[in-house]
């Protein structure tokens, strides 16, 4: 007899266990975990109303469920989102974190003026001066093909994105132009009205630290209104006046 009670025993372990998945499974696909509300967070220079635009349609699918991915390529289609993660706060809250693409420089071109990142993404074409204010990338021409979102894989600005990538934060705000020519030579105008000779180079990094450093100084600070330019071209940096 004790293999039989066994045998049913196994059975009815086996058979509540099938019960209890079966209705884990319904009651998790049921509308209690539908999604109610959709919070979105990160946001910038994105409006919220633009990001539920491209969310549409998430509202009344399953939290637990939804296919990730295609919401996530749906809102990366937006040329100012760089990365998309997803929080679920149960039991109906969605929670869209996004990571903005920053502007880091200005391209004029003959219909506006194009806002890039720091890896050369065109992300808007502005009619207008924007209100923030970043370098100005002179000397290149782009094509104006591109649309926002796309990467513009220019060499000129590939070099003046780098130039601008390895400058103190402190220099940065102070370059009001950068001017690239079509051997990659550089030449830097600071919102000071100072133009500096940077040259040909990969790495800019000691040049423009010592650049920020002598503008810096009170010696410097103390002739600025009578420079005219500074040139880093040779071994060591001439004040023209």
């Amino acid at each position: 007899m004790e293999p039989k009670k066994m045998n049913t025993s196994f059975l009815y372990v086996t058979v509540l266990t099938i019960l209890l998945s079966l209705g884990l499974a319904l009651f998790l696909r049921s509308n209690a975990f539908a999604v109610q509300r959709v919070s979105v967070q990160g946001l910038n220079l994105i409006t919220e109303n633009e990001i539920l635009k491209l969310s549409d349609g998430i509202q009344g699918q399953n939290l637990l469920l939804f296919d990730r991915k295609a919401l996530e390529y749906k809102i990366s289609l937006h040329p100012l989102v760089k990365s998309v993660q997803f929080q679920k706060k149960l039991p109906q809250t969605l929670v869209i974190q996004v990571t903005e693409r920053t502007p880091a420089a200005l391209v004029v071109v003959p219909k506006g003026v194009l806002e890039v990142d720091s890896e050369g993404t065109f992300l808007r074409r502005l009619e207008s001066w924007p209100k923030s204010d970043y370098p100005v990338i002179s000397g290149i021409e782009l094509s104006d093909t591109v649309g926002p979102g796309q990467n513009l894989a220019n060499p000129l600005l590939t070099a003046a994105l780098r130039l601008l990538g390895q400058a103190p934060p402190e220099l940065v705000i102070q370059i009001g132009e950068l001017n690239v020519n079509a051997i990659e030579q550089i030449t830097l105008f600071l919102t000071s009205g100072v133009e500096v000779r940077l040259g040909q180079a990969n790495d800019w990094a000691d040049k423009l630290q010592a650049l920020y450093q002598l503008i810096s100084d009170n010696g410097y600070t103390s002739i600025q209104q009578g420079v005219r330019y500074i040139d880093f071209t040779a071994a060591k940096p001439v004040i023209g006046r």
